[in-house]
């Protein structure tokens, strides 16, 4: 283990110490950390915290009477956990590679205070060259800036309230103090964003609310330690103002979730169908522009999955997903996204590196560019990019590519576009804060020295779950939206908690029948039986004779056994939707249950009789028949699932009722198909699970094994 590395585990046993309330142990090894340390402020701290450490224990050893004990000892274990944050890095500081040191090394002697960079931020006249070093500086000093104090904070919060620099540099400022934060807790950076979130300005509001959200639930095993910012998200949590604002930083920090499964998918599978047919080509505009069908879609499968798949795209974007990653990710090694502070900037087609990039081109002035560098679908970062890909055009050729795009859209489509330009500042605050956080996913995922960073998107973003950022959301609308988008995107377990938070605190959506059913729904696939009865039963309190909560009572009273009440509510149902193909195959399978199997032949009958080549009931006729001893009009069925499909079930069904047949020949090449199709450990998981019906139909056990074997036979 080398140097570092030792730092960085001691410092993890002395947190560990901390919060176990091991104090002495967290000073004995602090003391170890402290090892080469020659700052002296950070020396006389340490001294500092043995001596009143000390002073408490001989207090307390002599018996004497001290009521304030034990606020005395949290606030020694909070001086404990900020001082071996400063130790840490301290101690890695002179030799350490990661990104941070080496700026920390840099700007050691060669610091921006907060009062130098407001005279460069407040002046018109600075150079833009000037403006931009000062940018630069000014985020890697806030970012690598020891524990500030007070008058600090106060200096840093004068610029952010100034109202002589613009907007886009002082938003830039807010997510220094999280780079700042993320390397170690610093109460009066903390409570300065506290500051901001209550600021008139929107936008600055959401993003110091952002970056507040994903400090806590970076810090929040620690942040009892510290009652003045627990007292301060309390008192910020009463802002009504900010309780909207909170659902929707929750809502796009959980969208982020899909960003990369949505990746993945445009990776793996859209874009390279698409790169490899040619018809698709023009699958985009025939999306956008045709009244109908291409005809070309149904003479090719590629064509009409990726159609569906941009189509299903289309939709994500429109709620807020984040669709654009592939797109951008691959355009992120411009030197310009070398340094880490260009992340975060807010864009502008000013800014000198953009500049230097159009060019002469005019792109940024034309309808299309315009739509990109001001299109709202697009955060900042992406379009950096976007802007930057130009650089690597020659100067000649940029005039050319612009008028080209120009010349892909008609008269009245270029008119539409301009119409559809949003104006100056009129993002809405969903899509700003959506944007930033699309900006964080992209450091925090892209950035070439991303390793180095605590990655705050793989820590659970559901705000609500959080004991400390709970307290924001009151919203009853609000809490609601977002448990059932998590019930959407199939998160049970999170949206069965919140509907279930919502029931116990009395929430006005518990009125409704339909909220019982998307509780009940939620627990029924997290499978907690009871609690999804439970729900479903109010449900049908609420709203009688439903037959979806019928039919959902039904299921889960089946899961548990109770096939007769099972079966008493999907007749139930029956009542109500009789000519439904699905309510007739649960009947079935529930008479099949209760081995009443004539009576579920005649309902899968009927279904096959009504629905011609509906698989499913051809499925549930083969099987009811094995049970039944019908086993010639099972091999009918079978046979028709084995030509029109090859379903490893259905192939494995098939072996077991030619195996009772006495046909073993044809029973082993069903299996080996089965096999085929299931891979071997799912395999054997579905044929030793049907183990005790092949016992009852007649299968001797002896020779199980000798099948198995058969079947694996090469």
């Amino acid at each position: 283990m080398d140097q570092d590395s030792k730092v960085i585990e001691r410092h993890s046993r002395i947190v560990e110490a901390i919060l176990q309330c091991r104090l002495k142990d967290a000073i004995d090894l602090l003391y170890m950390q402290m090892d080469g340390v020659t700052d002296w402020q950070t020396v006389s701290r340490f001294e500092d915290l043995q001596r009143e450490y000390g002073y408490m224990l001989q207090f307390f050893a002599g018996g004497a009477r001290d009521d304030s004990r034990h606020s005395l000892y949290a606030g020694l274990q909070a001086k404990t956990y900020l001082l071996a944050a400063d130790a840490r890095i301290a101690r890695l500081k002179p030799s350490s590679m990661t990104l941070f040191c080496q700026k920390l090394r840099q700007y050691s002697q060669n610091s921006v205070t907060t009062d130098e960079a407001r005279l460069v931020f407040e002046t018109d006249s600075v150079p833009v060259e000037v403006h931009e070093n000062m940018l630069e500086k000014f985020f890697d000093s806030v970012w690598t800036s020891p524990i500030w104090s007070r008058q600090d904070a106060e200096s840093m919060a004068n610029l952010c309230e100034s109202t002589h620099i613009v907007k886009s540099d002082i938003l830039f400022a807010v997510s220094s103090l999280l780079l700042a934060l993320f390397e170690r807790l610093d109460p009066e950076k903390f409570l300065l964003l506290c500051r901001l979130a209550e600021s008139e300005e929107k936008e600055l509001s959401s993003r110091a609310l952002t970056a507040i959200s994903l400090v806590v639930l970076k810090y929040s095993d620690v942040l009892h330690l510290f009652p003045a910012l627990e007292s301060r998200l309390l008192l910020l949590s009463q802002n009504v103002s900010l309780s909207e604002r909170m659902a929707r930083i929750c809502m796009a920090l959980l969208m982020t979730r899909q960003t990369a499964q949505i990746d993945r998918r445009m990776r793996e599978e859209i874009i390279p169908t698409m790169l490899s047919n040619p018809k698709l080509g023009g699958l985009m505009s025939d999306v956008m522009d045709s009244e109908g069908e291409s005809p070309e879609w149904s003479e090719n499968e590629d064509m009409s999955k990726v159609r569906n798949s941009l189509m299903e795209m289309t939709e994500l974007q429109m709620e807020g997903a984040d669709v654009y990653m592939s797109t951008f990710s691959n355009l992120k090694n411009f030197p310009f996204f070398r340094k880490p502070s260009n992340w975060f900037r807010i864009f502008s087609p000013e800014q000198p590196d953009v500049r230097a990039s159009l060019g002469d081109s005019g792109i940024e002035k034309s309808i299309i560019g315009k739509s990109m560098l001001s299109s709202a679908s697009f955060c900042n970062s992406d379009k950096y990019s976007f802007a930057l890909a130009f650089s690597q055009i020659p100067a000649s050729q940029r005039e050319i590519i612009a008028g080209q795009l120009e010349g892909q859209f008609d008269q009245e489509q270029m008119e539409e576009l301009s119409k559809a330009l949003p104006k100056e500042g009129e993002a809405t605050e969903s899509q700003a804060i959506r944007q930033y956080c699309q900006d964080l996913y992209r450091f925090f995922n892209l950035f070439s020295r991303r390793h180095e960073f605590t990655n705050p998107f793989e820590f659970n973003l559901n705000l609500l779950s959080n004991k400390y950022l709970s307290s924001f959301f009151r919203s009853s609308d609000s809490i609601y939206d977002i448990a059932v988008w998590l019930l959407r995107k199939s998160y049970f377990q999170e949206a069965a908690q919140i509907f279930s938070n919502m029931e116990a605190n009395g929430d006005s959506h518990c009125t409704d029948y339909r909220f019982y059913q998307q509780m009940g729904y939620a627990w029924q696939r997290c499978s907690s039986w009871e609690l999804a009865l439970e729900a479903y039963d109010r449900a049908d309190l609420l709203e009688s004779g439903n037959s979806w909560t019928l039919r959902h009572l039904a299921q889960c009273q089946r899961v548990i056994g109770k096939y007769e009440k099972s079966l008493e509510l999907l007749l139930e149902a029956e009542k109500i939707q009789a000519d439904n193909m699905s309510l007739q195959i649960q009947i079935g399978e529930c008479l099949v249950d209760l081995k009443r199997y004539d009576e579920a032949l005649q309902r899968f009958y009927k279904v096959d009789y009504l629905k011609p080549d509906y698989h499913k009931a051809w499925r549930a006729i083969a099987w009811c028949a094995f049970l039944a001893g019908r086993h010639d009009k099972a091999s009918q069925y079978y046979t028709r699932l084995a030509e029109s499909g090859n379903d490893g079930t259905d192939l494995l069904n098939a072996g077991h009722n030619s195996w009772v047949q006495g046909n073993v020949s044809q029973a082993v090449d069903y299996y080996r198909r089965s096999l085929s199709v299931l891979g071997h450990d799912d395999f054997m998981a579905e044929f030793d699970s049907d183990i005790p019906t092949l016992a009852e139909k007649g299968i001797d056990k002896a020779d199980l094994p000798i099948m198995k074997d058969c079947i694996c036979q090469n």
